[in-house]
């Protein structure tokens, strides 16, 4: 996803305010259209990825703050934060996923809903062409580039989830779906705190020599 050999130190280049505000924008829009589709089909696919995107607001908001008042011992803290923050947001979607999987009444949600998804992907794709060139000297933007792009995967999954309830009409698909979102933030979140607390410790060594 991004290399954990990145120099400690490194010249902070002043990212436009406006290049996040447009990424926030465009993932708001993405997530407001899932909500709607959403409650409109019951689709628990569909709500979990509208969460999903509304918590990558957090996200932008530390990537918001000026490099030269944040420095590598602010951005640990914050980054830690944002790991939380994902982490219930998981533990939520994941209780509610699990819940529906156990019960025998659900129906399938209508599979054409799901190509709802698609709009969670263009606000994915949007974001990772904004970031591109902050990633180069940037590590919150890179690890938030790396997340973005890998979102995709979750959602060709949901596409192929509409295709085998079409097929089959299977009620374990949609909540399945939902929950496997859960886990992926679950391990991303670990995942980048881990990263984070590792590079935080190499720059503390390096201020203590």
């Amino acid at each position: 996803m991004f290399s954990a050999e990145m120099p400690p130190h490194h010249v902070h280049a002043h990212v436009p305010a406006r290049v996040v505000l447009l990424a926030m924008a465009a993932t708001v829009a993405a997530a407001l259209i899932e909500i709607v589709a959403s409650w409109r089909s019951s689709s628990l696919f569909l709500a979990a990825d509208a969460v999903h995107l509304l918590a990558h607001m957090a996200i932008f908001l530390v990537l918001l703050i000026p490099p030269a008042a944040w420095h590598d011992r602010g951005e640990d803290l914050a980054t830690i934060c944002v790991v939380i923050l994902v982490m219930l947001i998981a533990a939520g979607i994941g209780f509610v996923s699990v819940r529906a999987l156990l019960a025998t009444h659900r129906e399938p949600p209508p599979p054409a809903f799901f190509l709802i998804s698609l709009a969670g992907l263009s606000a994915n794709m949007l974001t990772a062409f904004l970031f591109r060139h902050p990633s180069e000297e940037h590590w919150s933007f890179r690890a938030a580039l790396a997340h973005e792009l890998s979102d995709a995967a979750l959602t060709i999954a949901g596409l192929a989830g509409a295709l085998v309830i079409k097929l089959f009409a299977l009620r374990q698909v949609d909540p399945g779906l939902s929950l496997a979102i859960a886990v992926w933030l679950l391990l991303w979140a670990g995942r980048l705190g881990i990263r984070r607390i590792r590079f935080g410790a190499a720059a503390w060594r390096i201020d203590a020599h």
